[in-house]
């Protein structure tokens, strides 16, 4: 039994109090979005709407920066395109393509991205092209170029490791980094 003296006591979370949080929260991760936009990604908002242009349906995404700002680490434009064609195909007319898409994404950046603005010099361009075949299969290739002795592009894998060209791929898997000399016989190498 209860006793009508007693007062009643409210509970703490209120449908109030609920949706206003709701609010509040949807509110800041907005504010969070607006500013990451804003801070990291428009600067390099002109590169992407010229890679777009000169390549249409790319659907390229452009990020750059400095991966650890206390440390000495080298500024990195990434760009990932998708592409039409494969580009792991070693035929002349995808080499070709492979090698005009390189130099014009150069050009594009030499052009489009203003290097006065950023808060960090710019030392490595990372291009990441891809082709979606089915929903599980894609064919993909990493290049590096050294923006301030720009000499060749030099194919590396996902981690930014430079890819050994002599060096055969386990059967199907991907292009190993491991030197001849790193590896025993009796043991593949990664």
């Amino acid at each position: 039994m209860s006793n009508p003296e007693e007062p009643t006591r409210s509970p703490f979370l209120t449908g109030r109090k609920v949706v206003a949080s709701m609010f509040l929260m949807g509110i800041c991760a907005t504010a969070f979005l607006y500013g990451y936009w804003t801070l990291h990604l428009m600067p390099f908002m002109p590169l992407q709407e010229a890679i777009v242009a000169e390549f249409p349906g790319s659907a390229p995404r452009v990020n750059g920066g400095k991966r650890k700002l206390h440390k000495d680490t080298p500024g990195m434009l990434q760009i990932g395109m998708k592409l039409k064609f494969d580009p792991t195909s070693s035929d002349p007319k995808s080499v070709a393509s492979i090698a005009n898409l390189q130099t014009r994404v150069h050009d594009l950046v030499r052009e489009k991205v203003e290097m006065q603005k950023l808060d960090w010099e710019l030392d490595v361009i990372e291009l990441y092209v891809y082709q979606l075949i089915q929903e599980q299969e894609i064919r993909e290739r990493s290049f590096r170029l050294d923006f301030r002795n720009p000499v060749e592009w030099v194919e590396v894998d996902l981690t930014g490791n430079p890819i050994i060209a002599n060096r055969p791929a386990p059967e199907g898997g991907p292009p190993t980094t491991v030197p001849p000399e790193h590896s025993s016989p009796e043991k593949p190498a990664p």
